[in-house]
């Protein structure tokens, strides 16, 4: 595994502005809006449509940090971003915004199943 580059808490929040702004750019927003309503609430399809298209946007950016461009270099990225969100929330708030990029929102998934995944209710 390769080393990661010098990284802090700024760099970090500077990472996550330019992950942001790279996934909401017209080029990127088009293709993972396509992918999202092709997924639609299907969470595998989700992980196989739109969570590449948004790692990959996601590995361009951390390369522009010193990362490398590949799964491992977003995994080293990754790392280093949830080590600084215990300390900072801004760097916490900003890893949430990010995520929601690679998440399916669950709560239309519950409001449809309501009692799906509790136990004890018959």
């Amino acid at each position: 595994m390769a080393a990661a580059p010098p990284f802090g808490p700024l760099d970090a929040r500077r990472a996550l502005v330019d992950l942001l702004n790279a996934l909401q750019s017209p080029p990127h927003r088009a293709g993972l809006e396509a992918a999202r309503a092709e997924a639609d609430d299907d969470m595998v399809r989700h992980m196989r449509l739109v969570f590449p298209l948004a790692t990959a946007v996601q590995a361009e950016v951390v390369a522009r940090y010193g990362f490398s461009p590949d799964g491992e270099g977003v995994v080293q990225f990754i790392q280093h971003v949830k080590a600084y969100e215990r300390e900072d929330p801004e760097v916490a708030r900003l890893h949430q915004l990010v995520k929601a990029h690679f998440i399916p929102p669950m709560q239309q998934q519950q409001q449809q199943h309501p009692h799906q995944g509790l136990r004890g209710h018959r």
